[in-house]
């Protein structure tokens, strides 16, 4: 083994170092008193104690966590309790310097080794980590293998190793990174084996068996809180794409101003286009892609995270790692290739808990797109893509995220039982779940609209936004001087609880969500100057805070409670009404069905609940292919005129599409009439 002229210094360290320590739990801070000491909070969110109770207690754990749920505290707490170094091996450059920025406001000492770094900085990063002045150090996976880390961790009290982003190492996950099979080894290569603990947001049981086989994990206390984010609403619209979804995209982003959101799309030309379509219409955009250059990319980025732009048109490669607290929406303009996909895009929305939106703007055209992802894949000499099992797992996604597009059930409910989580859903946030009232839409747009969103997602009165705008505007301005993205000097709903609770000095600081003992010291003189001065010249100087907050937060302007939608309902006799066709597709006849019945606030009927009324009729049958659920003609089926024929993807997969003659087309609008008589409509 190489050995690095840090190594004889590191060496003595941890040997004093070890003299030194003595783990006195009378004198430790106990893991409540951390929390808030450092991150300013007063409590838990659910899961987090059973996993840092599990990494007190020595033990390996497994978080998988939704974003926004906490998953960095649940190793960063303990981090700072344990005696040794934690290392967290991170997939991203841009997560692992946020991370880190956020711990040193924080107070908490921190660094990361990474590509990033010149041979000399990370030499003086490993010898002030050897030293004990880093407790928390974030590497790439990449890093772990190299002579001078691997000197640099064998002679080092590593306590713990923290895997993020776990779902990497699984080749049936959306993010399977090579270098993440490694990190078995790495850990072989130590000492001592020190806890390892892994966290992810989205892993199905698949994925999850393979993190812990992996990683060896050793009797892992897992924890999986299950996948809901109840701040985001869902919602699907069908458009017919290229200028119709342009006009929508245009729309909504004109609608949502004063918001940071971000705009997914499939390839990288539909970014460019979306990108200079808001140029054009005065919005200031950034786009994110492979085709740009390294420096094109961290400065849009930087833009859009130090708010200097309200929105980010991206591919996916603009995805993991983006943890921007305050976006209020995500926007797709095209359809993902899987619901791992689209769920870990739609989670950079809401990250601060506040509500936010996530739409995806659906048409047939995305599939083709999509199919065409999928076979330009799987003939670029990808290894894992020339695996006949993984192109047929990632044609299963697919499909999964077509039926999601397309379903009439509860879309939150499709989301969670796709990853395994069945716990009863009681959804008013999605569009079919919920009336949705559709705003008009303009070609060209008026600007400088009453901005009344940000307003309702805070919860102010006109002179609480008042205030909650200086504070914002004091935030951008420490900021700038730190050299630090805004919200990692605090969150909106930081700022929203200063709003509530007018703290005017540092005590009064200390009871405001999120700001710990660090921050307080660092920046509550600033926003409790702010505050002060809003509150004599709204009251005079004799004004309290105790007197003026009262009226500071306006619960009557909450956003009203959406209406739900009806079941389907069409009078029967209407369905007399049906044009039949010679032959065609179920959702053709599905589409003429619904343009008679024309109730906005009634669920649509689709293609999935006639399959299904035809299956109990004895017309189809329900089989099993490979992993996939599949419909097939029965003989009572074939005999009023459904028809099956075998078809080949472009990757070679078979599949049966079911085509309906005019007898056959009949026969459903008979079942349906006879279905539909069973129920008086609602009201």
């Amino acid at each position: 083994m190489i050995i690095c002229s840090c190594s004889l210094s590191i060496k003595q360290d941890r040997s004093s170092g070890q003299q030194q320590r003595k783990h006195n739990k009378e004198n430790q801070l106990n893991l409540l008193e951390t929390l808030k000491h450092y991150f300013g909070y007063d409590s838990l969110r659910p899961g987090q104690k059973e996993l840092m109770d599990g990494i007190l207690q020595g033990k390996d754990v497994l978080g998988i966590m939704p974003t926004g749920a906490g998953k960095s505290l649940c190793y960063q707490v303990p981090a700072l309790m344990l005696e040794g170094i934690t290392l967290v091996i991170s997939p991203l450059i841009s997560l692992m310097s946020d991370q880190v920025k956020a711990l040193n406001q924080a107070g908490v000492h921190a660094a990361y080794i990474n590509s990033s770094l010149t041979e000399n900085q990370i030499h003086a990063a490993l010898a002030y980590a050897a030293q004990g002045k880093y407790k928390i150090i974030y590497v790439a996976p990449e890093r772990l293998n190299t002579a001078r880390f691997l000197d640099f961790a064998c002679y080092a009290d590593i306590s713990m190793v923290t895997v993020d982003e776990a779902h990497c190492i699984s080749q049936w996950g959306q993010d399977f990174r090579p270098s993440y099979l490694e990190i078995a080894d790495f850990l072989a290569k130590l000492p001592d084996r020190p806890i390892v603990s892994a966290f992810t947001a989205t892993a199905t049981e698949r994925v999850k068996q393979d993190i812990i086989t992996s990683l060896h994990l050793q009797n892992p206390v897992t924890v999986v809180t299950g996948f809901d984010r109840p701040n985001l609403f869902f919602r699907v619209v069908n458009r017919k794409g290229g200028k119709e979804t342009d006009n929508s995209i245009l729309n909504y982003v004109k609608r949502h101003e004063d918001e940071s959101g971000i705009i997914y799309c499939a390839t990288k030309k539909n970014v460019d286009s979306v990108y200079a379509l808001l140029q054009q219409y005065g919005i200031a955009a950034g786009h994110y892609h492979a085709g740009l250059s390294l420096e094109e990319r961290k400065k849009n980025q930087d833009d859009f995270t130090y708010d200097r732009i309200r929105v980010m048109v991206a591919t996916n490669a603009f995805g993991m790692g983006i943890d921007k607290s305050n976006v209020r929406y995500v926007l797709h303009y095209n359809m993902p290739q899987s619901l791992e996909y689209y769920y870990q895009e739609a989670g950079r929305a809401g990250r601060d808990g506040e509500e936010a939106e996530c739409v995806l703007f659906f048409s047939k055209q995305d599939i083709m797109i999509n199919k065409r992802l999928l076979q330009y894949k799987a003939t670029s000499g990808q290894a894992a893509a020339d695996d006949p099992r993984v192109r047929a797992n990632e044609q299963r996604k697919l499909n999964e995220m077509i039926r999601y597009c397309e379903t009439d059930q509860c879309l939150r409910q499709f989301i969670l039982s796709y990853f395994g989580d069945n716990s009863p859903c009681i959804c008013e946030k999605c569009s079919n779940c919920v009336v949705v009232e559709e705003d008009a839409e303009e070609t060209y747009i008026q600007t400088g609209k009453a901005k009344k969103k940000a307003l309702q997602l805070a919860g102010l009165t006109p002179e609480g936004q008042e205030l909650f705008e200086q504070l914002r505007k004091c935030r951008t301005e420490l900021a700038a001087e730190k050299g630090v993205p805004p919200y990692i000097i605090c969150s909106d709903k930081t700022l929203k609880d200063m709003c509530a609770k007018c703290p005017v000095d540092s005590a009064a600081m200390e009871a405001v969500y999120g700001m710990g003992a660090q921050k307080i010291e660092s920046y509550g003189a600033r926003f409790t100057q702010v505050i002060t001065a809003f509150l004599n010249e709204h009251g005079g100087e004799t004004a309290t805070a105790e007197a003026f907050s009262g009226m500071t937060v306006d619960t009557t302007t909450a956003v009203p409670a959406r209406k739900k939608k009806l079941p389907f309902y069409i009078a029967p006799e209407k369905l007399d009404e049906v044009e039949l066709t010679d032959t065609c597709m179920l959702s053709e006849l599905t589409n003429r069905i619904n343009a008679l019945c024309g109730e906005t606030d009634r669920k649509k009927l689709t293609a999935s609940f006639i399959n299904q009324l035809l299956v109990e009729k004895g017309y189809l049958e329900e089989t099993v292919q490979g992993e996939e659920k599949i419909k097939r003609v029965t003989e009572k089926g074939r005999a009023v005129g459904i028809r099956e024929e075998e078809r080949q993807a472009k990757y070679g997969r078979n599949y049966y599409a079911l085509i309906h003659t005019r007898e056959s087309q009949q026969i459903i609008l008979e079942e349906l009439g006879k279905y539909l008589l069973q129920f008086t409509p609602a009201v």
